[in-house]
């Protein structure tokens, strides 16, 4: 009997279940469904293995009972076993909170997701808000156009609902240079907008106090800079939220992604 075999899949179907919420796009979808089939079948490797070393144990216990003419003692497990399905359900149930946190945060902003204002993703670990630059900026500039001040007084009203969590507002652009008085590169570009984004959602009303800002420059793209549509997907501004320390804990990688074109 092996009390965990049925649990090891668990942290899998959390994850995989929260796709089929997030409305993921057909590609994204099979290759996340791909993902959790790999991280089961490694999951059966690993259990493979432990059963292999429960054969070599007792293969050993035998040889030594045969040398000493005394039956070995019966292993105990039991403390061993009682931690790993205390980690496992330890594990669920993050999986399982974070799972809920995505989809509260997706609910939050359904309508600009629908509208293709806004997509929300999970990148690098983190529940990611982003918008293009060329709805909240001109090119080159850092003054808020009026449809992107529209869109941030919308996001800041969701914000403002979240509570105990904190953001950072992160500049990215393509990586073609730039090189002017005020920007003398990318750098600075991606940095200054992001201030301006920070202020803004303090203006309208987010605690200040839960709000940072950074520039990536191009340092950071979600698409390859080889053609003008790739670099206008890479010219955003994304809005992630601020794992708490407790949630930064061996997990599988949760996964999930919304999206709609802009119109």
């Amino acid at each position: 009997m092996k009390p965990t075999s049925g649990l090891l899949p668990l942290a899998v179907t959390a994850f995989a279940s929260l796709l089929l919420v997030a409305c993921v796009p057909e590609g994204k979808y099979d290759a996340a469904i791909k993902d959790a089939s790999d991280a089961k079948a490694a999951m059966a490797d690993q259990q493979k293995k432990l059963d292999t070393q429960a054969a070599q144990l007792t293969q050993c216990q035998g040889d030594l009972a045969a040398c000493t003419g005394k039956p070995p003692p019966p292993p105990d497990r039991s403390a061993d076993l009682a931690a790993q399905l205390d980690e496992l359900r330890k594990q669920k149930a993050a999986a399982d909170a974070r799972a809920a946190l995505f989809n509260e945060f997706v609910a939050k902003f359904r309508k600009m997701i629908d509208a293709g204002r806004v997509s929300i993703h999970v990148r690098h670990g983190r529940i990611v808000l982003s918008l293009r630059n060329d709805v909240l900026f001109d090119e080159g500039k850092t003054d808020l156009k009026p449809a992107g001040k529209q869109a941030l007084a919308d996001v800041a009203q969701a914000l403002r609902t979240v509570s105990s969590r904190s953001f950072q507002v992160a500049g990215h652009t393509d990586n073609l240079p730039i090189r002017s008085k005020e920007f003398p590169s990318n750098w600075e570009l991606s940095t200054a907008r992001a201030v301006v984004v920070v202020k803004f959602l303090s203006q309208q009303g987010v605690n200040p106090s839960a709000l940072s800002a950074a520039g990536y420059s191009e340092f950071d793209p979600v698409a390859a800079n080889v053609d003008a549509g790739n670099r206008t997907k890479n010219r955003r501004i994304e809005i992630s939220l601020v794992p708490n320390i407790e949630e930064l804990i061996s997990l599988p990688e949760l996964k999930g992604e919304t999206d709609k074109a802009a119109p």
